[in-house]
C-alpha cells in the first residue's frame, strides 16, 4: 500500500469508531480542557503568535499545574517518573491516506479513562512560525498524562470497501512531520499515480500478477503431464550446476549431494518419484534460469528467453505443490515452497503482501512438521536430516522477519518458543544421508557455504525480538531498548571480520565476497536504525536520548556511504559492474528506512540553521561539516540511483521524488554550502 504524508493526527478521537474521511476539515478536539502552559518560544525572546490566526502577540502565563508529576516528585518516585517518561517517548505522528483513516489508538484509549491522549499539535506550531518543526517547538515540561503511541494506519477505501493496515515501523512514516512533503503530496500524487500505471504497464505479465499459488490461476497437471515437461538432462544439469553455484542462502537447503543421487534415481524409475519432490526439481530449474536472467550471461540459445523460461518453472512448481496437496505436512513440502517463495520473491522489486502470506503459510506448515524444534531431541531425525532442518528453518526465519517487516507486519515466528539452533560451519562434503554422527563444526573464521547463512540469521534473530519489542502497543521502556542495543552490538561483533567489514577492502576480492560482506553490514546498521529509529526527535531535545540519534542516523549515512561506493564501481567499466542486479534488487528493499532516517535528519538541522534557533538544539555541533556534506552527496547519489530504478520500481519511484523535495528544501537554504 502506498501511503502520503496529507495529514495529521493530533488528538484522539473521542469516538474510537469515527472515520475521517478525505473531505472532512480536520478539526481538534481535546477530551478534556488543560491548562495552557507559557509558550516554549517566549523563553528564548522569539515572538508567539497565537494559532487563531491573528498577528496579536500575547504571552499566556498558566497557572501551577498538578498533574502526577508533581506527586511523583513529592513521594520522590523517580523510579516511577522515569517509567512515563519512557512511555512518552513513544509517542510517534500518525499518517493517514486521503481516502479515510480509522484512529486505531483511540479504541484502546477508551479503557484508559484517567488519562488525556494527545500528540504534538503539529498543525498549531507549524502554523505559527515559519516553517518550524514540532521537534523544535516541543518542550519536556509538557504534562507528562499525554501520551500517546502510534499503532499505525488503517486505509479503507470507501468506494469498494479495501481495509489496509500498515505498522507504524513503515519507512515513509519517518518523513510524517516535513512541511514540504505534505504540501506537495497533492500535486506528487498526481505525478506518481501515471507513473504507476506506466510502469506497470511495462512489465511482464509475470511481474505483475499475483502469486500463481495463492491466485489459484495454475491450470490443473497430471503427474504424468509434470513428468512429460521435464526438459532434457543436459538442461537439468546445467541449470543445477548453475543453483547450487549460487552465493544465495536458498543454496544450502538443498544438499548437492543428496539431491543428484535422488535425480539419478528419478532418472532410472521416474514412476517412483513423487509430486512434492518433482516441485523441488522445477523450483531449482526455476532459480537456475533466473540467475543467467539477472546476470545476463545466460548461454546463446537461451539468449532473451530466460525470464519466460524461469516463469514456466515457477508454474510446473504450482502443479506439483496442488498435485502433490502442500497442505499435507510431507517431506520435502517445506522446502519446496521456500524456494518457490523466493522464486515469487525474484522477480519482485518492490515490497509484496502476498510474499508475506505465503511466507506466513510456509511456516505455519513447518511449524506443524517441528522444524521449530531442534532435531536433536527426536531420534527419528539422523544428524544428516537434523542438520538440513537446522538449514531450513534458519532461511525460513530470515524470510519471516524480512518479508513481514518489507509489508510492516508481524511475523509469524517469535523466538521464544524456537530452540532450533543455528546450523553447523560445515562445507557440503563432510555431511552426507549416511552420517553417523554429525562432525564438529569448523571455527567461525572459516568460510564455508553455510557461513553466511549463520551470520545472517543470528542477525535476523535479534532483529525479530527487537521489531516485537519496538512494536508493543504498551511502549518499551528505554533501558530496554538500550539492552537490545548491547545484544545487537555483541551479535555484531562475533560475526568473523571476513563476512562484516566494509564491503570493498581488497582489490583482489570475488564479487561473491563482496556482496556477501555488503548484504551483512547493511543488515546490521538498518536494525541499528529501526532499534533507534523512534528515538530520533528526543535525541535532538534531550541528550539522554542523543546515543540513538548519533546511532540511527550514523548507521544509516554510513549504510548509504557504501552504498554510493558500489554504485560508482558497478557502473560499466567499473570493477564490480556484474554486481549492479545485486543493488538492484537490494535498492528498495534494504536501504528505503536507512534514507529517510538521514534525509529527516537533515531536514530539521536546515530548519535549525535557518531559523537561527541554535539555542533549541545542538545541530550545530552534532554533525561535523564533513558529515553532514558527506550525508548530502549520498542522498544526491541514492537519490539518483533510484530515479534510474523508477521505471521498474513504484516504491524507487516514491523514494526518489522525496528526497527530491527534500534536497530541494535543503539546496535552498544554502545548508550544504555553508557546511563546505
Amino acid at each position: 500500500m502506498d501511503l502520503t504524508p496529507t495529514s495529521f493526527y493530533n488528538y484522539y478521537h473521542p469516538d474510537p469508531l469515527r472515520v475521517v474521511t478525505a473531505g472532512e476539515q480536520f478539526r481538534v478536539t481535546k477530551k478534556r480542557k488543560r491548562v495552557p502552559i507559557n509558550c516554549s518560544l517566549c523563553r528564548i525572546r522569539n515572538n508567539c503568535i497565537r494559532q487563531g490566526g491573528t498577528e496579536t502577540t500575547t504571552c499566556v502565563y498558566s497557572a501551577p499545574v498538578t498533574s502526577e508529576i508533581e506527586n511523583i516528585q513529592a513521594d520522590s518516585n523517580t523510579e516511577a517518573l522515569q517509567h512515563r517518561l519512557d512511555r512518552l517517548e513513544n509517542l510517534v505522528l500518525t499518517l493517514m491516506r486521503g481516502e479515510a483513516v480509522v484512529d486505531a489508538r483511540s479504541a484502546s484509549a477508551t479503557t484508559n479513562t484517567g488519562s488525556t491522549s494527545k500528540a504534538d499539535n503539529v498543525e498549531s506550531s507549524t502554523g505559527a512560525h515559519r516553517g518550524q518543526t514540532p521537534e523544535n517547538i516541543r518542550t519536556e515540561d509538557d504534562n507528562i498524562d499525554d501520551l500517546a503511541t502510534s499503532l499505525g494506519v488503517l486505509s479503507i477505501e470507501p468506494k469498494n470497501g479495501n481495509t489496509v493496515y500498515i505498522g507504524q515501523e513503515h519507512w515513509q512514516t519517518i518523513l510524517t512531520d516535513i512541511l514540504e512533503l505534505k504540501a506537495s503530496s497533492a500535486r506528487y500524487e498526481q505525478e506518481l499515480g501515471a507513473s504507476y500505471e506506466k510502469i506497470r504497464l511495462s512489465k511482464p505479465l509475470s511481474a505483475t500478477a499475483g502469486i500463481t499459488l495463492l491466485q489459484g490461476t495454475a491450470p490443473p497437471a497430471t503427474e504424468f503431464e509434470l513428468q512429460a515437461a521435464l526438459p532434457s538432462r543436459i538442461v537439468i544439469l546445467t541449470l543445477c550446476s548453475r543453483y547450487f553455484e549460487s552465493i544465495d542462502n536458498p543454496v544450502v537447503i538443498v544438499h548437492p549431494g543428496a539431491f543428484y543421487e535422488e535425480l539419478f534415481s528419478h532418472w532410472e524409475n521416474p514412476s517412483k518419484t513423487s509430486p512434492m519432490w518433482l516441485g523441488l526439481l522445477y523450483s531449482i530449474l526455476c532459480l537456475g534460469m533466473l540467475s543467467y536472467h539477472r546476470v545476463g550471461d545466460e548461454p546463446t540459445a537461451w539468449k532473451g528467453r530466460t525470464m519466460e523460461m524461469a516463469v514456466s518453472f515457477r508454474l510446473r512448481t504450482v502443479q506439483c505443490l496442488l498435485v502433490a496437496d502442500y497442505t499435507k505436512p510431507i517431506t520435502p513440502v517445506v522446502e519446496t515452497m521456500l524456494l518457490y517463495t523466493f522464486a515469487e520473491y525474484a522477480t519482485r522489486w518492490d515490497a509484496d503482501m502476498e510474499l508475506w502470506l505465503l511466507i506466513s503459510m510456509v511456516t505455519r506448515i513447518a511449524i506443524q512438521m517441528g522444524y521449530h524444534r531442534d532435531g536433536k531431541w527426536f531420534p527419528c531425525l539422523n544428524p544428516f536430516k537434523a542438520e538440513m532442518r537446522r538449514r531450513t528453518w534458519a532461511l525460513l526465519t530470515m524470510a519471516d522477519v524480512m518479508f513481514s517487516h518489507q509489508v510492516s507486519l508481524p511475523g509469524m515466528i517469535h523466538n521464544h518458543y524456537c530452540d532450533t539452533v543455528e546450523p553447523a560451519n560445515l562445507s557440503q562434503d563432510e555431511i552426507s544421508p549416511n552420517l553417523e554422527f554429525l562432525p564438529p563444526s569448523r571455527p567461525k573464521d572459516e568460510l564455508t557455504p553455510a557461513s553466511y547463512m549463520i551470520a545472517k540469521v543470528k542477525l535476523c534473530r535479534v532483529m525479530s525480538d527487537i521489531l516485537h519489542a519496538t512494536n508493543r502497543v504498551d511502549g518499551t521502556a528505554y533501558e530496554d531498548i538500550l539492552r537490545l542495543d548491547t545484544r545487537l552490538r555483541q551479535t555484531y561483533d562475533d560475526i568473523p571480520e571476513h563476512l562484516r567489514g566494509p564491503p570493498l577492502q581488497d582489490p583482489q576480492e570475488t564479487a561473491r565476497e563482496i556482496m556477501t560482506r555488503f548484504s551483512i553490514n547493511s543488515l546490521y546498521r538498518k536494525i541499528v536504525c529501526l532499534l533507534h529509529k523512534k528515538h530520533l526527535s528526543f535525541g535532538r531535545r534531550n541528550s539522554r536520548y542523543a546515543y540513538s540519534r548519533r546511532s540511527a542516523v550514523g548507521a544509516a549515512s554510513e549504510t548509504l556511504e557504501h552504498l554510493a561506493v558500489l554504485i560508482r564501481e558497478s557502473q560499466p567499466g567499473g570493477r564490480f559492474q556484474t554486481l549492479i542486479w545485486f543493488l538492484k534488487s537490494m535498492a528498495t528493499k534494504e536501504f528505503l528506512t536507512c534514507a529517510m532516517i538521514v534525509a529527516r535528519d537533515l531536514y530539521h538541522d536546515c530548519k535549525v540553521e535557518d531559523m537561527n534557533l541554535q539555542s533549541m538544539s545542538d545541530a550545530s555541533s552534532f554533525w561535523t561539516s564533513e558529515q553532514t556534506i558527506k550525508m548530502i552527496n549520498n542522498l544526491e547519489m541514492t537519490k539518483n540511483f533510484w530515479k534510474s530504478l523508477a521505471d521498474n520500481s513504484k516504491e524507487a519511484l516514491r523514494a526518489s521524488k522525496m528526497l527530491e523535495i527534500i534536497l530541494a528544501q535543503i539546496n535552498r537554504t544554502g545548508m550544504g554550502i555553508r557546511h563546505n
